[in-house]
């Protein structure tokens, strides 16, 4: 049977809702809306149609039933309805919530805050390459409420083992959080037995530098425990994205696999580059055979591990260089933009509310530089770099 629109005029396209307003019929039909969010809809931030189409889309995407995303405004805010949700007094798991400290630094920052607030008891995992830390972490004292885990992570691009530190989590009756924003498209969290995913989908979901919003996915088993409580916090806590942000994300769905696949290839390509260069210290990629992930990445991540890589020169002063006098990538915070190649320097930017200790332990050093390639040609990129690092 061929497929049948459900726009009054028959467009293919779903309709864009600029409206924050919705009118009612009847005083019955108004209250449906704060009686059960779905129902209906009433005002912007509880719920518009535009949205719709993306969240029903990415939950497909994603292996989990409709219902199951929750679109929201920026990928903290992901991370943010995650935490708070699964801390949630209503839900009765606690406020302990472990986490691995390689996460990017405003999810650090984040978490550290709702900490010192009182919100959250916040406990590091001493050494997440090593899962008896992570076991020593989770059955400390109570069970942990949630535990958080990104990967692969920013800017060090390590990739951790999300089976095996899922069934440490259930073992303890707690539920993983993933950030899976790096790997989305090639990597699949829901299907290694996490409970919930969180996405900035500003990043490579978007694959420009035109759009802001997160996503949280969650499974059919954790949905039945949190979904009230998840509507709450989000409807009350302003969560939602925008209506346009969605629509345009939505457009770039079909495309979304293919184009992580090329990212990947680019920068293996480019990272292949900067491994072999005399002037390189150290490259953290993990589809390369000489990274320490590598079998990981292989297994949990068959088609590619993205197109963010890092890479350390010989001092704070040669990265800042070369930062400086390359030509090709826009010197940015952002990442996943398809059109262009974009890098930055995480110590001074992405992670500088992080103490000095907390970045050497982190491998975010003064001359790591994080690199995100675009879906174009690389080689112009590699050659502008063999450029600047001889002149270094």
């Amino acid at each position: 049977m061929p497929k049948r629109t459900e726009d009054q005029f028959g467009s293919i396209d779903p309709p864009l809702y600029r409206s924050v307003a919705f009118a009612a019929n009847s005083i019955a039909d108004a209250a449906k809306a704060f009686s059960a969010y779905a129902s209906r809809y009433a005002y912007g931030r509880m719920g518009n149609p535009s949205i719709k189409p993306f969240e029903t889309w990415f939950a497909e995407f994603e292996g989990v039933g409709e219902g199951s995303v929750w679109a929201t405004n920026t990928g903290m805010s992901a991370v943010l309805l995650a935490i708070k949700g699964s801390t949630s007094a209503q839900v009765g798991r606690g406020r302990r919530v472990v986490a691995s400290p390689y996460v990017y630094g405003g999810t650090h920052h984040l978490l550290e805050l709702l900490d010192r607030n009182g919100d959250i008891d916040l406990f590091w995992v001493e050494d997440p390459f090593s899962l008896a830390s992570w076991e020593e972490a989770i059955g400390r004292q109570s069970h942990p409420a949630c535990v958080l885990l990104e990967t692969p992570s920013n800017p060090t691009i390590d990739v951790f083992d999300i089976r095996a530190i899922a069934r440490m989590t259930h073992d303890h009756n707690s539920r993983l959080i993933v950030d899976n924003t790096l790997g989305v498209g090639l990597q699949w969290p829901i299907f290694l037995e996490a409970d919930a995913v969180v996405y900035s989908v500003t990043k490579a979901l978007n694959r420009a530098s035109s759009e802001l919003g997160g996503a949280l996915v969650v499974s059919s088993s954790f949905r039945q425990e949190i979904e009230e409580v998840f509507d709450d916090i989000f409807v009350h806590y302003g969560l939602i994205m925008h209506p346009m942000s969605a629509a345009a994300v939505y457009e770039k769905r079909t495309t979304l696999v293919r184009d992580m696949e090329l990212f990947s290839a680019n920068a293996l390509e480019v990272a292949a580059f900067l491994a072999q260069h005399p002037k390189v210290k150290r490259v953290n990629y993990p589809k390369l055979f000489s990274n320490r992930h590598f079998p990981i990445a292989q297994a949990q991540m068959p088609k590619g591990a993205g197109g963010i890589l890092s890479f350390e020169l010989e001092s704070f002063e040669k990265a800042v260089q070369f930062i400086e006098l390359e030509q090709e990538a826009f010197l940015a915070v952002h990442l996943g933009d398809g059109n262009n190649h974009l890098v930055t320097h995480p110590a001074s930017t992405t992670h500088s509310k992080l103490s000095v200790d907390e970045l050497r332990r982190l491998k975010i050093t003064p001359e790591l530089i994080r690199l995100s390639v675009s879906l174009g040609s690389v080689y112009p990129l590699i050659d502008d770099f063999e450029r600047v690092l001889s002149t270094l």
